[in-house]
């Protein structure tokens, strides 16, 4: 391992310089012409590697890419990681991306663009050094908005491009030492509320105020929640005068589930919160926007953590945590594929989702490290 860990130090710049390039795309989930533009640089500088690509092309979402080293060849491990971010464009400034030391803070950059500098960095020290097995990598472009975009041939894909593979490393975002083991799943609705309006002055006690129906109704969904199952709702619309009762409203409920098994607990839960009228007099109806099951925590997701640690310690790469995340993840569907899966081996940093995100460079080397070392030892 001595030779391919030197390279991977080697080229620590080539890959810090890859990860500014691709961070400097700025791609929304919904901006499938950034995500486009970002899967044409990727896909020709994988090409330009020597590897393998596959296009995906989908119609709202940002095309998907197969990079596979090997193909043909026994078949070793899937890799994962996602294009797309939840920033929209200018929020970190221009250009994006400024590098602080160690740190790299820009749109993606742990969150989970390092992850994709991870598996190329890998890939390439793997090639250069006689690994002969078939290593693929999946980068998808519709993880953040839950995969609302791709509909059914999204999940074709990730039914059918892991198969044969032994296991699924997802180079998801990593914060510390942590290695995930288990993600939430996440349901999505909306739930449109119809009540009687008028002059909140005059016709108030004529009214029915589907905003206040809105409050029993998160009140009820709370207290509902329960450790491995929760209801939020952080986004109501309704109203647009202060000194008018509105007619209708809608809220946005966030659901995370543990347990495949809850899903339905889930469904049913929202369904009767919004069939009830706690006021009276009102009406609503819930649609179910997305869904993505969960990466339950296994005996088999265990096992793979044990060997990963194993790894990292033998070659002197750190202790590894395992972590149970609320965050939803693609990994999901590549464990109801029947592949043995795990997540958040990408590069280390914090603070995704915000501004502030930042990865750290010197952790592309040692993730790579690791994985390079996984594959080169199952």
């Amino acid at each position: 391992m001595e030779t391919i860990f030197k390279q991977i130090d080697a080229q620590a710049d080539k890959y810090a310089d890859f990860l500014k390039d691709i961070c400097n795309y700025e791609t929304k989930s919904e901006d499938k012409p950034a995500l486009d533009a970002l899967a044409d640089y990727i896909q020709a500088y994988a090409e330009k590697e020597g590897f393998s690509v596959k296009r995906t092309p989908f119609e709202k979402c940002g095309d998907f890419l197969t990079i596979d080293l090997n193909p043909g060849a026994e078949k070793s491990c899937v890799l994962m990681a996602h294009m797309d971010t939840v920033h929209p464009k200018g929020r970190f400034g221009n250009p994006p991306v400024t590098i602080d030391g160690d740190r790299l803070i820009g749109p993606g950059a742990v969150d989970c663009k390092g992850g994709i500098a991870v598996a190329m960095s890998m890939m390439r020290a793997l090639a250069d050094n006689g690994y002969d097995k078939h290593v693929r990598l999946l980068l998808t472009s519709d993880e953040e908005i839950s995969n609302s975009l791709g509909g059914e041939k999204e999940q074709a894909f990730f039914r059918e491009k892991p198969q044969g593979f032994k296991y699924v490393l997802n180079c998801e975002v990593a914060e510390d030492n942590q290695v995930v083991v288990s993600r939430s799943g996440i349901l999505r609705f909306r739930i449109d509320i119809e009540g009687k309006g008028g002059h909140s002055g005059v016709h108030y006690f004529n009214c029915k105020n589907p905003i206040k129906e809105a409050a029993h109704k998160i009140i009820a969904l709370e207290e509902n929640s329960r450790k491995g199952l929760t209801y939020s709702c952080n986004v109501i619309q309704g109203g647009n005068a202060v000194n008018v009762i509105p007619g209708t409203c809608t809220m946005f409920v966030d659901v995370r589930v543990n347990r495949v098994a809850d899903i339905a607990v889930a469904q049913q839960t929202v369904a009767q919160v919004a069939e009830k009228s706690f006021l009276g007099g009102t009406t609503a109806t819930a649609t179910q926007l997305s869904i993505r099951p969960p990466m339950e925590k296994k005996p088999e997701t265990l096992a793979l953590f044990d060997k990963l640690q194993a790894i990292s310690q033998k070659y002197g790469l750190g202790e590894l945590t395992p972590e149970e995340s609320g965050g939803g993840a693609d990994s999901a569907y590549t464990q109801m594929a029947g592949i043995t899966s795990i997540c958040g081996v990408g590069s280390i940093g914090k603070y995704y989702h915000t501004e502030k995100e930042y990865t750290l460079l010197s952790s592309i080397q040692l993730r790579a490290k690791l994985l390079a070392a996984f594959l080169c030892e199952m």
